[in-house]
């Protein structure tokens, strides 16, 4: 406390000393009036000789010359200490406009396509009521709050992203934005970040859906910031689902693509001339956009590294998984053009929050599926079953590694127990989609055999469009999914010896990225294998196999499967087995948690159940 009122009173302090410099300087200017004032008192006093008067007047003179070097010095001096008092007054309105969050005139000149002049903006103080409790908040509003609406935030895309000329397009831009529970701040920095990172006429609107208690805040500070003529806010019912608000904003805009991103987002440079220049070529697109993270303590910016943008839908239609792009991807793109690590990246499904899409072909396939059950700030398995209507319905689902956006990271960890919005969903999914492979489906989620429903739009759409089915998907699209497959074992590899199960590890592999380990079992996703009944193969659901490790020859990894990567499952006694690859036996080591196989022996760490998923 102490600290900070002695910061607070610096500025002044030094404010007034230079007051009292300026004074004492001012006081020892003597103009050339008062000179030529001394010469005539002499001049009335006579002069005893004419000697006396030539000295006199040399005297006089020398005075007034010395006198005006003087003056020249004090004024310089002078101007230096008005100069230090701007500077000085300069830092204290930049203190008093962070206190009360001021918003400068600049944002105006911005807009206009002027933002080499932009200089720190700020949010102006909030109400004292936020939009939602701050029990609710998962970001730091205080922090959020300190924060300038344009601060600079790095470039982390791939250098030939920022060396690529984009072609010029007509196509305007409609970015939707959901309110629901962050601070007014975020929000604004949102709305300011899409329009000083957006290329001048390229920006159609930004839309702004909120409850109607929202709706007059949010309005007020718009109109105060001077964003009421960029951003429109659409009331939607406070208890409509992520989806059912999308849909209305959809209906709601007149840009030629829709840009949906979550309400914490900051636009990073160059983010919309790729988007743009994809959509032109292709206007069936439905794109997923690139991310950076925003820690939401620190609203630190978190680089992404390019290896998750690829997403398999999971086997029970819960939701997506990411996996490295597969080697028949990367080879398509090297044939795209001079920049390959540019070009679009095909992907089964987009998984992640910020998405682009052609307005017309959107509203044309039926939009999201608003029936799912689901929140306002999350609805589980909606761009799963919309990627897989886009694929069907002869569009096309890809990433943008060049178009790059950063959203606040709400510290949300993937659930590995089904919420019922999730399962209603993945059964909704799969009245849709899965009808000829509903045996599967039942047999990986037992708990949806109550059934569901489809919605009846949805499948009017897709028989108008004559849509191809999710075998056709499965053949052409998601090639390393397995969904449908006939198994000879499917479940938890557990280890006999220890309450530990064979895990893929995810993202979060000890060793290397994707490098299985022997990990608590938990039943989760990463926990669950297959046993390929025509390869015999064991697989992952991303479609990988457990093979030998290429430099560590007696260690088990992830790789994508290659023919005669074959596992046998040799009996010891009831449900109780080995698993067997090339006559050497998997083994858990307490000591260590990767996968070994070493020759086999009767001891239990070699002793597994291969089991199915409780439910």
């Amino acid at each position: 406390w102490y600290q900070r009122r002695v910061r607070g009173f610096t500025v002044p302090v030094c404010q007034f000393g230079v007051v009292c410099l300026v004074m004492n300087e001012l006081r020892q200017i003597r103009s050339v009036e008062d000179f030529k004032a001394e010469q005539a008192e002499a001049e009335e006093g006579g002069w005893a000789t004419e000697k006396d008067e030539i000295e006199a007047l040399k005297l006089l003179l020398r005075k007034v010359i010395v006198k005006k070097y003087n003056n020249r010095h004090i004024r310089t001096r002078c101007f230096i200490y008005l100069g230090l008092f701007s500077l000085l007054t300069f830092m204290f309105l930049y203190k008093v406009g962070t206190a009360f969050q001021c918003q400068s005139s600049l944002l105006i000149a911005a807009f206009e396509g002027d933002t080499s002049t932009a200089t720190p903006v700020h949010y102006q103080e909030q109400q004292k009521t936020p939009l939602r409790s701050n029990q609710q908040q998962s970001l730091s509003k205080r922090k959020s709050d300190s924060l300038a609406l344009n601060r600079p935030l790095l470039d982390f895309r791939p250098e030939v992203c920022k060396v690529k000329k984009y072609k010029p397009t007509k196509l305007k831009t409609s970015i939707v934005i959901i309110v629901d529970r962050v601070p007014l701040s975020a929000l604004l920095r949102t709305i300011y970040s899409a329009v000083v990172r957006t290329r001048r006429g390229s920006l159609q609107e930004v839309l702004l859906v909120a409850t109607p208690a929202q709706k007059p805040q949010i309005e007020s500070q718009l109109y105060h910031h001077s964003l009421s003529s960029i951003a429109t806010v659409i009331e939607a019912p406070a208890q409509a689902t992520l989806s059912l608000c999308r849909n209305i904003a959809a209906n709601h805009a007149s840009g030629d693509v829709l840009v949906f991103v979550p309400e914490a987002t900051e636009f990073l440079a160059g983010w919309l001339e790729p988007l743009l220049e994809a959509m032109d070529d292709q206007p069936n697109l439905l794109a997923g956009l690139a991310m950076d993270e925003i820690n939401p303590d620190s609203f630190e910016q978190v680089e992404h590294v390019p290896w998750h943008l690829i997403s398999l839908p999971r086997w029970d239609l819960t939701s997506a998984v990411p996996i490295e792009i597969p080697p028949h991807e990367a080879n398509r793109r090297v044939r795209t053009g001079p920049y390959p690590d540019a070009a679009p990246i095909q992907t089964p499904v987009i998984q992640f929050s910020s998405w682009a899409v052609g307005r017309v072909p959107f509203l044309q396939r039926g939009g999201l599926d608003q029936g799912m059950a689901g929140t306002r700030s999350e609805v589980p398995g909606d761009l799963l079953e919309l990627s897989v209507r886009w694929w069907c319905c002869g569009g096309e689902v890809v990433y943008l590694p060049c178009s790059k956006v950063a959203p606040v990271s709400l510290h949300e960890l993937p659930n590995q127990q089904l919420t019922e919005h999730t399962l209603t969903n993945a059964q909704r999914t799969a009245a849709l989609w899965a009808r000829s492979h509903m045996n599967h489906f039942l047999d990986r989620l037992p708990t949806a055999r109550q059934g569901g429903s489809a919605d009846p739009i949805l499948r009017k759409v897709i028989n108008d469009n004559s849509c191809n089915n999710l075998g056709w998907y499965i053949a052409n699209v998601a090639t390393d999914w397995v969904f449908g497959e006939k198994l000879l074992r499917s479940g938890v590899i557990r280890s006999v010896a220890g309450n530990v199960c064979v895990d893929n590890m995810g993202y979060e592999g000890r060793y290397s990225f994707g490098r299985p380990e022997f990990y608590g079992c938990h039943g989760g996703h990463t926990q669950h294998w297959i046993w390929h009944a025509a390869t015999r193969q064991l697989k992952t659901e991303t479609g990988k196999c457990l093979v030998s490790d290429v430099y560590w020859h007696d260690v088990v990894t992830l790789r994508y499967c290659e023919e005669g990567e074959q596992w046998e499952w040799q009996v010891v006694r009831g449900n109780v087995g080995k698993l067997v690859y090339k006559d050497l036996c998997l083994e858990w080591r307490a000591e260590n948690r990767l996968l070994f196989y070493t020759d086999c022996k009767n001891i239990p760490s070699q002793e597994f159940t291969f089991e199915k998923l409780s439910a």
